[in-house]
C-alpha cells in the first residue's frame, strides 16, 4: 500500500490545519512507536502488509468565535491512498479524541 496523503483537502481540515507532518521510515515502522529523532516529513510512501505507519502532525486551530462552554474535537483524520493502483479516500481513527473547550466563548490561535 501507499499512502498518498493525510487530510490534504480543505473539507478535512474544517476543525484544525496541519502545520507539520512527519513520519517514521516505513522500513523501520513497528507498532505504533514514533521516534521524532528519526522522523522526516512526509512524503507518499510504501507500507508493507501488516506495518503501521507512525505520523506526527502540528496542527493549528482556527481564530473562530464560539459559544461559552463549546468546542471542538477530532478523534480521527483522513488519509489517502493505493493499493494495487486503486485509490482509496478513509477516515482512520486515531486511537484519541483531541477536545478543544470554550469556557468564555473564544479558541485562541
Amino acid at each position: 500500500m501507499t499512502i498518498t496523503s493525510i487530510n490534504d483537502g480543505p473539507a478535512d481540515q474544517q476543525i484544525f490545519k496541519i502545520a507539520r507532518l512527519s513520519v517514521n521510515h516505513a522500513e523501520n515502522a513497528t507498532a505504533v512507536v514514533f521516534d521524532p529523532a528519526a522522523a522526516v516529513p512526509f512524503r507518499s510512501i510504501r507500507v508493507a502488509a501488516g506495518m503501521e505507519l507512525p505520523v506526527f502532525i502540528t496542527i493549528t486551530m482556527p481564530d473562530v468565535e464560539m459559544a461559552s462552554g463549546s468546542g471542538l474535537f477530532f478523534e480521527d483524520l483522513v488519509v489517502d491512498y493505493e493499493v494495487l493502483g486503486l485509490s482509496h479516500h478513509q477516515r482512520v481513527p486515531m486511537g484519541f479524541r483531541l477536545v478543544v473547550h470554550s469556557a468564555n466563548g473564544y479558541v485562541p490561535r
